[in-house]
């Protein structure tokens, strides 16, 4: 019984193992901003500089220490003094006339040792900040750094949002070249069986049914490794999904609909810049924003820092270890106070610390003009790829469907002895390599829309 139990299991559980996740284009964007494994890491980093904003808030609240310290002397400290005592001694005894003048002889030192065997001390401490410039900037700054974390989220689940896309369509054009392959294959095989058949009837020579052959060898060839190629775009995607590569997919969207020429050339014509709202834009702004952070931060180094602390402690000093018993005494120090740092003088240091961040100021300043033209000019260029791009796949489409006639007439008369199968193999593989281009075409057309949405911040 029990073994039916667990082989019931685990049917389930490879059954659940083995379910497909069904994408949509749109829908594998958005599980990719949930699972990849970049988008989740730029998720931490805001967390992360949450956490850090909490710190340095609590570096300028109230600091309780505790502290506790047991000694035990083996040897108490001895320490030399002077002999003061004979001296005067000996003047009182000759004040009295009770021994003679000059007697005592030459003051030296003696050893005297204090302390006692067991010291115990314990206390606490609390200090707070009252004041300091360098703190009320640095909480800024750390504000900042939010904001930094979650522009630099936007960039990343941009160049997410753009592998993803990238690769669901290398998986679709993948499965398009398979099955094109497929088709070809399937007739070239028909042919191959027809006309070999025709060879056995003496219609044909035996160098046609050789050379389709040798055609059909190499198209089978290439089905084979593109059926290789359709396994590594998947388990493409699957990585930039964050899924296991063994994961199935199942992609609902089609080469048709994502190549419609009538909402490709409505999309170019509605796409308007939006750079200023662009993540790489937004990013400058923010270390521009930092950078002045910097420069208020090294200036109120001027500013005086004030710190007020209070300190409790209790001690005791034993000659026996019996510091549990309630008898005994424990002697209190107890002291509070302010601390006062005024910087005066650095002989120009803090100077030249300024002046630094005011030439970091101009560079953060700099380098936003720079992309912000270089936006400008990759969208220009995104813009005219785009454009190239699907005046190619125009191109490469009629081609294809002219090859494809081509191609169907010349099998015609092949079939009624009007042609060569010299003829008809090379216009089978003419038709073969259109097919090839007009795949590749589609997939640099998708690619160049991605990019141009990329270019325009419009990839979402």
């Amino acid at each position: 019984m029990r073994f039916l139990i667990v082989t019931f299991f685990l049917i389930l559980s490879s059954l659940a193992g083995a379910q497909s996740l069904t994408f949509s284009l749109a829908e594998a964007k958005a599980k990719a901003l949930e699972t990849n494994w970049e988008a989740r890491i730029s998720a931490l980093e805001i967390e992360k500089a949450e956490r850090l904003v909490k710190e340095t808030l609590a570096t300028g609240l109230p600091q309780i220490t505790a502290q506790g310290s047991f000694q035990n002397f083996l040897d108490i400290p001895t320490t030399v003094l002077p002999d003061f005592i004979s001296p005067t001694v000996y003047d009182v005894l000759i004040d009295e006339n009770l021994v003679p003048s000059g007697s005592g002889g030459t003051p030296g030192f003696v050893p005297a040792q204090f302390g006692t065997n067991y010291n115990v001390t314990g206390g606490a401490s609390l200090t707070q900040l009252i004041f300091s410039g360098s703190y009320l900037i640095g909480l800024q700054a750390a504000k900042s750094y939010v904001q930094l974390s979650t522009v630099q989220k936007e960039v990343t689940e941009m160049d997410v949002l753009e592998s993803v896309t990238q690769a669901y369509f290398t998986v679709i054009l993948a499965e398009e070249n398979t099955r094109v392959l497929s088709e070809s294959l399937m007739a070239l095989e028909d042919l191959l069986n027809e006309t070999s058949a025709l060879y056995e009837e003496g219609f044909v020579e035996e160098q046609d049914v050789q050379q389709l052959q040798l055609t059909f060898n190499n198209l089978k060839s290439q089905e084979a490794n593109a059926f290789r190629q359709q396994d590594l775009t998947r388990q493409l995607l699957n990585f930039q999904l964050g899924l296991p590569l063994e994961q199935a997919i199942v992609l609902t969207d089609d080469l048709a609909s994502l190549t419609d020429d009538n909402v490709l050339r409505d999309e170019l014509m509605e796409v308007t810049p939006n750079l200023s709202e662009h993540p790489s834009m937004k990013l400058m702004e923010t270390n521009i924003l930092l950078s002045n952070l910097q420069l208020k931060e090294q200036k109120s180094r001027y500013l005086p820092t004030l710190n007020g602390f209070f300190n409790v402690q209790r001690q005791a000093q034993r000659n026996e270890f019996n510091f549990f018993d309630s008898n005994e005494n424990w002697f209190p120090a107890t002291v509070w106070g302010i601390n006062l740092n005024v910087p005066i003088f650095s002989s120009g240091m803090m100077h030249q610390q300024v002046k630094q961040r005011e030439v970091e100021v101009k560079e953060a300043e700099i380098r936003k003009e720079q992309v912000q033209v270089g936006l400008e000019l990759n969208a220009s260029k995104a813009k005219s790829d785009f454009i190239y791009a699907l005046e190619t796949y125009e191109t490469q489409q009629s081609n294809l469907d002219l090859s494809g006639r081509i191609r169907d007439k010349t099998r015609i008369k092949y079939q009624e002895g009007i042609s060569s199968s010299f003829e008809l193999n090379e216009t089978e593989n003419q038709y073969i390599q259109a097919q090839g281009r007009a795949i590749e075409a589609s997939l640099n057309l998708l690619n160049a829309r991605t990019e141009l949405q990329k270019a325009y911040n419009t990839l979402n």
